[in-house]
């Protein structure tokens, strides 16, 4: 995505996962499972699909998620956790990942897809490499389990949203429908389980197919994947820490792509852009900050002095974030303790990780000064300005030597930033005589030579101006 860019989500992603109530079943590991009698609709060798959300509270061997393998040699097509310690990857068909590829207590997307024989994984959107020889799956009479594989294995955790197709899906269309609530009538769908009774031991099936399952065990209804995904909870693990600031942080500034949920989940105060607001109000909830307590932002200032830019404002600031017509690296060496800071090209942002606010007269440095676009000052209790740029006079610190002079005066100057500078020369009626110097010059100590070879000896006005200030150095010239 592109940063700070305004974006819209599809009616369908915002209405059918952010509307409503939505549930899971949480499996215990134990004895959990639901049964989906046998049916020739789920006798698939070659072409198939299997979706599942998932939710591992702990990690055990060969756990089931969908299979259609619970008897001797059956061979059926089964997707379960890995058969290596700590099981923290996925195998399909007897292929498998690589382990920590899954993360507990935190929601996945899994789609296993097999092409003829040719088979691939995705763990949100994203393929995974995938190691083994596959199973050849033959048509059984097993039934379909969910939470459950061969003999005891049993899934520990949530799942929601299990999709079985008779068709191999490609990565686009996982991609494009991972997140939206299915109508049942899609081309190749067999069984859709949205799992949102939220009561009782049946799971429906949501096409016309009508193969519902049976829920095994004691069945508990908890919060499905849509709901988790809160506003500010980026990995969907139903809890806001600094984890999720961290991803927050990576997508605003595009260092993370981020899936379609989770740039919603980043938009905390659901004004159609991420920028530093996001940022704030998101460590507002973590730290549980009580913004009554502190000073709201009506009006903010900035200045240049030299390379520095100097910040102020009526309130307490819990951000910043400015923006530059370049890259140039802006130091961050004054930002007080409890505060963390980031730049991706031109967008440099700072922001509270503790609750406390900027001081007044911050200063940053920057190479640049001109260069600077737009400075955003950000409060406790979403509150947030434009920084307003002050001039500040310029003091040329204008000096000559020698004076008196003959032949050659020296002109010494410092300006604070880059900009076009005249120098002139003027005699005692205020008449100009000589233009000494009229262009651009950058930051820093200057020293010109002057050799008024035409004038006659007197005394004359040396002046030094850009477009808003002006300083003037009497000087005696003797030939």
């Amino acid at each position: 995505m592109k940063i700070l860019q305004t974006y819209q989500l599809c009616a369908l992603i915002t209405i059918g996962n952010l509307c409503g109530q939505d549930y899971s079943l949480s499996f215990d590991g134990q004895d959990d499972y639901v049964r989906i009698p046998d049916h020739a609709n789920f006798d698939f060798t070659e072409n198939y699909t299997i979706e599942a959300w998932i939710f591992a509270e702990s990690f055990s061997w060969l756990a089931g998620i969908v299979s259609k393998y619970q008897t001797n040699a059956a061979n059926g097509y089964m997707l379960r956790l890995t058969s290596q310690a700590p099981y923290t990857g996925i195998g399909f068909d007897e292929v498998v990942t690589a382990n920590g590829v899954l993360t507990g207590n935190q929601w996945h997307h899994i789609a296993a897809v097999n092409n003829e024989g040719d088979r691939k994984v995705y763990i949100n959107g994203s393929e995974i490499a995938l190691s083994g020889n596959p199973l050849s799956v033959v048509a059984n009479n097993n039934a379909i389990r969910i939470g459950s594989d061969y003999g005891s294995r049993y899934f520990d955790g949530r799942i929601d949203e299990v999709r079985i197709w008779g068709i191999p899906k490609n990565q686009d269309d996982i991609v494009s429908s991972m997140h939206a609530t299915l109508s049942g009538q899609e081309d190749g769908l067999v069984a859709y389980y949205s799992f949102n009774e939220g009561s009782g031991n049946i799971l429906y099936d949501q096409t016309e197919n009508g193969h519902d399952g049976t829920i095994m065990g004691d069945q508990v209804w908890l919060d499905g994947y849509t709901v988790t995904g809160n506003l500010g909870d980026i990995n969907f693990d139903e809890i806001l820490n600094i984890y999720d600031a961290v991803m927050l942080v990576a997508i605003m500034l595009a260092q993370e792509e981020g899936t379609e949920l989770q740039v919603e989940a980043c938009d905390t105060n659901q004004d159609g852009v991420l920028d530093i607001e996001d940022i704030v109000l998101l460590f507002e909830w973590i730290l549980g900050i009580n913004h009554s307590q502190n000073n709201s932002l009506t009006e903010g200032h900035y200045s240049i002095q030299n390379n520095r830019v100097m910040i102020n404002s009526d309130g307490d600031i819990a951000g910043i974030q400015v923006v530059v017509s370049n890259t140039d690296i802006i130091g961050s060496e004054h930002l007080p303790t409890g505060w963390s800071w980031n730049q991706s090209g031109n967008h440099y942002i700072a922001y509270s990780t503790d609750g406390t606010s900027l001081p007044q007269n911050f200063s940053l440095t920057i190479n640049e000064i001109s260069s600077i676009e737009s400075i955003k000052l950000v409060g406790w209790g979403r509150s947030s300005i434009q920084a307003q740029e002050e001039l500040v006079p310029t003091n040329f610190n204008l000096t000559t030597f020698p004076n008196p002079f003959n032949p050659v005066c020296k002109i010494s100057f410092q300006i604070p930033s880059e900009k076009k500078i005249k120098i002139n020369c003027f005699n005692t009626y205020g008449q100009h005589l000589q233009t000494i110097h009229n262009g651009q010059l950058k930051t820093g100590n200057h020293t010109l030579s002057w050799y008024p070879n035409d004038l006659a000896s007197g005394i004359y006005f040396i002046s030094i101006k850009d477009n808003s200030n002006f300083e003037v150095q009497k000087v005696m010239y003797i030939k």
